[in-house]
């Protein structure tokens, strides 16, 4: 009796929509769009599909498998279609802040490998390579425009250092990123079961990235030139820590335990008293390397109210602070608003109305503003070619099943 009491009070109750699944068509997925949350947004949806296949297979009984072996068969599967995603959203970490610069990227898989300017393109080469290396190219020469932003690049087009910074980072953090958006969800909405392997694969992205090569490596020398001691050992040391620390981690795992024991797939994360237990994430900035923790507190089965803060821990000292809401049938049934605001250097903010309408569709609207001098906006900033300041005006069509 303890115990299930104990256990019920660490439960976060699910919002709206916890049970929705999407397929959308977004206006941030056209390559000239450069939206890191257009593709966060598609790898959701991917990962929804996966559950939505386990759920299928396992309600009608198509492998005949206990609770172990479908574990162990999803697992694997996961590990294969999952990859291919994570792979091309770190790659587009790379594109997208070269992008934002006005580089045109082109992506490869294998050391000559054919090229394609599509991330879409690129994503689908990924299946049938699914063991080959994959690369973000660019040409100092190939270039849409030149950013005025002279931390970043200089007169001539070519990166500066903390230019090489934000393109080499740009992978790891749009892996932490994915993770942080599982995470996210995960708290506000709760989850499945089948979530925990994209979770593992991206938050543990940068502790299993090969040695003395590429993106760490470069970036230990970048740093160094700095003055700033964030190692590649540090790197991956932090990946791991962000792991352990979060509760997302050992939410997912106890989720999984739970499926095989009652065959439930379903999950939420860890609360007390309707306050989110803390998920941990790392980033590599131009600063050094920050710690983010988020939270959120669930105020009725209405009103959740999403809050973090992100610091920098080896480097050039720098805080930020994001709030948010996220509250259902704000204007009518079946919707959500959601807005979050984030203060650091200067001020950034995302604004969101999602409505579905005949019970299998919805239309989502948004508009986000980032300010690259700020933590989050430097990795997110859709272009620099007018400045630090960039917004996306974005909408979404959805069929919900």
């Amino acid at each position: 009796m303890k115990k299930s009491l104990v256990l019920s009070a660490l439960l976060l109750v699910p919002n709206l929509f916890a049970a929705d699944r999407f397929l959308s068509l977004d206006t941030g997925y056209r390559r000239e769009a450069n939206s890191n949350r257009a593709w966060e947004n598609f790898g959701s949806e991917w990962v929804d599909g996966h559950a939505w296949l386990y759920d299928t297979l396992h309600t009608n009984k198509f492998l005949n498998l206990n609770p172990q072996g479908e574990l162990l068969a999803y697992s694997l599967f996961s590990l294969y279609t999952m990859d291919t995603y994570a792979v091309a959203f770190h790659e587009f970490g790379h594109g997208t802040r070269l992008e934002s610069l006005g580089y045109r990227t082109r992506y490869r898989s294998g050391s000559d490998g054919d090229t394609t300017r599509s991330p879409w393109l690129f994503f689908l080469h990924r299946f049938a390579a699914r063991f080959d290396d994959a690369y973000a190219i660019y040409s100092t020469s190939d270039r849409a425009y030149t950013s005025p932003v002279r931390k970043f690049v200089n007169a001539d087009g070519t990166l500066t250092n903390d230019g090489d910074i934000l393109v080499n980072s740009g992978g790891m953090n749009n892996s932490m990123r994915f993770a942080g958006a599982l995470s996210d969800r995960l708290r506000q909405e709760g989850g499945h079961w089948s979530e925990s392997i994209p979770y593992f694969i991206s938050k543990l992205d940068a502790a299993f990235y090969p040695r003395d090569v590429g993106d760490l490596h470069n970036l230990d020398s970048f740093y160094a030139l700095k003055g700033v001691r964030v190692s590649e050992t540090d790197m991956r040391l932090a990946s791991v820590a962000s792991f352990l620390l979060s509760q997302s981690t050992y939410a997912y795992l106890v989720g999984a335990q739970s499926f095989v024991e009652n065959g439930d797939p379903r999950m939420k994360a860890f609360a007390w008293n309707n306050l989110a237990l803390p998920d941990v994430e790392n980033y590599l900035t131009t600063r050094g390397l920050s710690w983010k923790i988020s939270s959120g507190y669930r105020f009725d089965e209405t009103i959740y109210l999403p809050f973090a803060i992100e610091a920098v821990s080896h480097g050039k000292a720098k805080q930020e602070y994001t709030l948010g809401v996220r509250k259902k049938n704000w204007l009518m049934s079946d919707s959500v608003l959601d807005a979050t605001v984030t203060a650091g250097s200067g001020l950034e903010f995302g604004v969101a109305y999602t409505q579905k309408f005949y019970k299998r569709f919805a239309v989502a609207v948004g508009w986000d503003h980032f300010n690259g001098r700020n933590l989050h906006g430097e990795r997110n900033a859709v272009s620099y070619k007018s400045g630090f300041n960039s917004d996306e005006v974005w909408a979404r069509l959805s069929f919900v099943y």
